[in-house]
């Protein structure tokens, strides 16, 4: 390396984080020092310095960010040889920072590009009560509302495929007791059918087998097509939907038309007994649902949840439903990731209607196509109560897992929805 940047002082460097160190360090190694380029990582690293003796303090997120976006920026460094590390030391600090600050107890992290695992580590505990047990990269989570797109998305996509449904027909044509008019697939799928965004159904609704007629009555909160509201219930009449226009259950259908020919053979609803002790504990006793409904009477389950869907609208559908029930491992969402970043790829969509299933859907609100949210970098991003979420861009063909038990042992913690901005931020930005 030619000359001295003249960056630290011994007022202040003692007071950096070790990354800001490490990366300094590893580009003076790993960087040629052209013209061009070396006033821009002078200037960037000048900034942080400033910063830090002003704030006494960088975060190692700030930190990662900030040399990412240099990175990206100019291309002619070594993505691999730059990648891997700030991935691997930034994330990990990230995660165990959060684990310190009780976001979640545990959290699984699995990064992907259509060709290899970029980053796969497992961290924490998936169980801290009634025993502490440690997380590992196999274990089965409750996904929750992941179970909208992997599940309910797809299969809609690959009934419009082959004819057995339409994305503009009313749904009342295929269920005839949602007496709910105007309401189409397409007005489902995308949250804009004017339906609630949740009500309690196993208080409200007579049986399991009237739900759907006890959707089809209630009030529309607006127009459909007018409004983004992200709903629940519609998927639950999704599901049904389903089973009625195949004649078979969910989750029979999903495991012949999605698990089963992509490999998925850790992915399942109610998986059985045997796989329970590698499943991420949820609450205890279900109390953020029972604060919900004020404490209304109902024969709420005792203890930690392990195994069984938390969502107890899906549990009163015996753990079979549109909106929540599947269980799934980081490598097997990967399975799922690599197919639609394979443009479909394993014979699970075509490419037209993976296109299709993109276009975002025009409402007031929130950006949302066919199962997903849509960012704005065009990504495909949707997440979890129980604490997952699953980011897509099919353009760059890169995904990125993260599993948390954030539920655990009580539903009422904090911070998940900086964390989950941060820890995509710093993937994406890369």
């Amino acid at each position: 390396m030619e000359g001295h940047l003249p960056l630290f002082h011994s007022s202040t460097l003692p007071l950096l984080p070790k990354s800001y160190l490490r990366y300094w360090l590893f580009f003076c190694r790993e960087t040629k020092w052209n013209d061009v380029r070396r006033p821009i990582i002078r200037g960037a690293f000048s900034a942080l310095h400033y910063i830090s003796s002003r704030f006494l303090v960088i975060s190692d997120v700030f930190v990662s960010t900030c040399v990412a976006s240099l990175i990206r920026n100019h291309r002619e460094t070594k993505w691999n040889d730059v990648r891997r590390p700030i991935i691997k030391n930034t994330i990990s600090t990230l995660i165990q920072n959060s684990i310190s600050e009780k976001v979640f107890p545990g959290a699984v992290a699995y990064i992907l590009t259509s060709e290899r695992v970029i980053y796969h580590e497992a961290f924490g505990f998936r169980c801290v009560k009634p025993k502490r047990l440690p997380m590992l990269r196999r274990t089965l989570f409750d996904l929750a509302s992941l179970t909208k797109p992997i599940v309910v998305g797809t299969l809609c996509m690959q009934l419009v495929e082959s004819g057995e449904l339409s994305l503009r027909r009313p749904v009342q044509e295929y269920l005839p007791e949602f007496r709910q008019k105007g309401v189409t697939l397409t007005h489902l799928l995308a949250h804009t059918s004017g339906l609630p965004a949740w009500i309690p159904l196993y208080l409200r609704a007579e049986s399991r087998e009237r739900v759907v007629s006890y959707l089809g009555q209630i009030a529309l909160a607006s127009q459909p097509g007018e409004k983004t509201v992200y709903s629940c219930l519609g998927y639950i009449v999704l599901g049904k939907l389903l089973e009625r226009v195949t004649g078979q259950s969910l989750d029979e259908l999903s495991e012949e038309r999605i698990f089963a020919p992509l490999g998925m053979e850790w992915t399942r609803f109610n998986p059985p007994q045997e796989w329970h002790k590698n499943c991420a504990a949820t609450e205890d006793s279900n109390s953020f649902e029972r604060r919900m409904v004020n404490y209304e009477r109902y024969d709420w389950r005792e203890g930690v949840i392990i195994g069984q869907v938390h969502d107890e609208n899906a549990h009163f559908l015996n753990g079979i439903s549109g909106n929540a029930g599947l269980f799934s491992t980081s490598t097997d969402l990967g399975k799922f990731c690599k197919a639609l970043m394979d443009s479909g790829g394993n014979g699970l969509l075509r490419p037209e209607s993976l296109d299709t299933m993109r276009q975002v859907v025009s409402a007031e609100g929130e950006r949302r196509c066919i199962g997903w949210i849509v960012t704005d970098d065009d990504c495909l991003y949707h997440t979890g109560f129980t604490g997952t979420s699953i980011r897509i861009c099919l353009k760059r063909k890169l995904a990125a897992i993260l599993l948390t038990n954030r539920v655990h042992p009580d539903a009422d913690r904090r911070g998940i929805i900086d964390f989950r901005r941060m820890f995509h931020n710093i993937v994406y930005t890369i």
